[in-house]
């Protein structure tokens, strides 16, 4: 059953981000427009409005200034609603001095197409919310400023936004069959195909923005495990490559079992493969490196018994590509003192 979480409301948010935005500025920013309308009611230039009609510039004015930091889509969810409301917060002020009340009834029919923009990127259970404020708001106004369609006001907004509220709904149903489908080509891009783990590209995941070091997230450093299937080429010529791939699926089932779900597990190439231990100490990680040497040597299969060399690295910091190379000549030092072995890198005088 699909899930609606704070990751699908943070991508829906990023996706109609620019249409809700701008929905919420051209609102406070239409409603200045409203100023000429005064103007035609009173026959004459209506000061009495002035101020409240403009009075809705200086939070277009801060929505343009903040917006750039926004990056969370709960905090655009109050934001971007919360001008809507300034604009209907100012008709009521200017509504006020009319002498003739009759067309709020049309304004406040506007303000509903408006909560419908804003509501693009918003979560639903926000927006029923968010735009039933609005009666609030003429239940309110009304109690100073007497609309004379009072009913007929309300009788008009129920509909409204019932009906915007079932767009809504259907658009953020819609926007589910667009977020699944970009879930499954990201993960298709960090993803092997034949035994399931990361592939290279996930690194731009494990690596700082900007730099070559790993973000390390806890009080421990990284454990990086560099391993290889001993004699696997063997095992393609004797049995076959269908064989070979029912090897490397059980070799990263033992992975699996062995690690963390905090943990990345990358197929580096062919037997090859890297494991990120991310905030483990250097004992930890030798445990489960002895762990999953130990868990493929015995395992059954039905094809033919293997062994896996670990080459291991405490990585604290710099330069991932030279600790994985000290990784790798780890497991080099494993493969040619006799295989299945787990090899330390500071245990070998020449890794510097």
């Amino acid at each position: 059953m699909f899930k609606y979480d704070d990751s699908f409301y943070q991508s829906k948010f990023d996706y109609y981000r620019k249409v809700s935005f701008y929905s919420a500025l051209l609102t406070v920013l239409m409603q200045t427009t409203y100023f000429f309308t005064d103007c035609q009611i009173f026959g004459r230039f209506a000061a009495e409005t002035f101020i409240p009609r403009f009075s809705v510039l200086l939070p277009a004015v801060i929505l343009v200034i903040v917006d750039r930091w926004i990056k969370d889509y709960r905090v655009g969810a109050f934001l971007y609603y919360l001008f809507p409301h300034f604009a209907m917060w100012a008709t009521i002020w200017a509504i006020w001095y009319l002498p003739n009340r009759d067309f709020a009834r049309e304004g406040f029919v506007i303000m509903h197409f408006a909560f419908l923009a804003v509501g693009l990127a918003m979560p639903l259970k926000y927006h029923l919310l968010a735009h039933g404020i609005l009666f609030i708001n003429i239940m309110l106004s009304n109690l100073w400023i007497h609309y004379e369609t009072y009913d007929l006001m309300m009788t008009l907004a129920t509909p409204l936004y019932i009906g915007c509220v079932l767009v809504l709904f259907v658009l953020q149903r819609s926007y589910k069959d667009h977020y699944s489908t970009l879930q499954q080509i990201e993960k298709e891009s960090v993803t092997d195909q034949l035994t399931g783990v990361y592939n290279r590209n996930v690194l731009h995941d494990i690596i700082s923005e900007g730099s070559r070091t790993i973000n390390m997230t806890g009080s421990e450093g990284v454990v990086i495990l560099m391993m290889d299937i001993d004699k696997f080429k063997d095992v393609n010529d004797t049995y076959g490559h269908e064989a070979g791939d029912t090897i490397l699926k059980l070799f990263v089932s033992k992975i699996t079992d062995a690690i963390k779900d905090t943990d990345y597990l990358v197929r580096w190439g062919g037997e090859e493969f890297v494991v990120f231990l991310m905030n483990s100490s250097i004992k930890d990680g030798m445990a489960v490196a002895e762990k999953i040497r130990y868990d493929v040597e015995h395992a059954e299969n039905d094809v033919c018994p293997v062994t896996v060399s670990i080459g291991v690295h405490e990585y604290h910091g710099g330069d991932y590509h030279n600790a994985i190379r000290k990784a790798d000549i780890a497991l080099y030092y494993a493969k040619e003192n006799g295989r299945n072995m787990v090899v330390l890198d500071t245990d070998i005088p020449s890794v510097k």
